[in-house]
């Protein structure tokens, strides 16, 4: 992900802002509104739908959509499996994708998301070193060698390798982008607004349980 179009899906977002949610059912086109990930075929048996988000902490457009995102996944309930993976498709994205692992390693990632966030894109902080996410991190409760440790720690490093593996293999190009049923992608360039961007995580969420009859 090239950091002129984080900044161009950012403001492309802030300019939609004020446009009303959708009204009614809709739907949406394959190509238009979503892609279909070549290669992905549906694991759905009739229970959960797989729903992962891909995110980027330095993203200004995933923590815009937060809000309406975690409504929506309240909303779901049951129908749905909500996961969350950092996209990492740039070396730059390494650091905070790396943090992402080690607060979760450490328990502390439903307590560290949103403030990290806002950190960033409020307080305008900079986390371009291992010893600003540490500061942060310490301000959250967790001791500097603890997460030093579990920054660098056999876990993280896995999965941040996993992290960079699925970015590519879904085709990653934009963040937050998110995966319904392993098969379907919805990122910020292929709509016009937030609201329209849960909208069809919705639908898809909807297409993939129609395949199984009574659902």
């Amino acid at each position: 992900m090239k950091r002129l179009t984080i900044i161009f899906l950012s403001l492309f977002f802030i300019s939609t802002m004020v446009q009303a949610a959708p009204h009614g059912p809709r739907l949406f086109q394959k190509n238009v509104s979503y892609k279909e990930i070549e290669g992905a075929t549906s694991t759905y048996q009739g229970g959960k739908v797989d729903v992962l988000e891909m995110l980027w902490y330095g993203c200004q457009t995933c923590y815009l959509i937060q809000g309406e995102l975690a409504q929506w996944v309240e909303g779901a309930g049951e129908t749905i499996t909500y996961r969350r993976m950092p996209a990492v498709t740039e070396d730059n994205m390494m650091l905070l994708a790396r943090s992402f692992y080690a607060a979760e390693v450490l328990g502390v990632m439903s307590k560290a998301h949103k403030p990290l966030f806002s950190a960033i894109h409020d307080a305008r902080r900079q986390m371009k070193s291992e010893e600003d996410v540490i500061e942060f991190f310490e301000e959250q409760g967790v001791a500097a060698k603890d997460f030093e440790r579990a920054l660098h720690s056999a876990y993280v490093n896995g999965k941040l390798r996993r992290a960079r593996i699925m970015s590519n293999r879904f085709g990653i190009q934009g963040a937050p982008s998110v995966i319904v049923d392993g098969k379907y992608l919805v990122d910020p360039s292929m709509v016009r607004s937030p609201q329209e961007f849960i909208a069809v995580i919705d639908f898809l969420v909807g297409k993939v349980r129609t395949t199984v009859r009574g659902n």
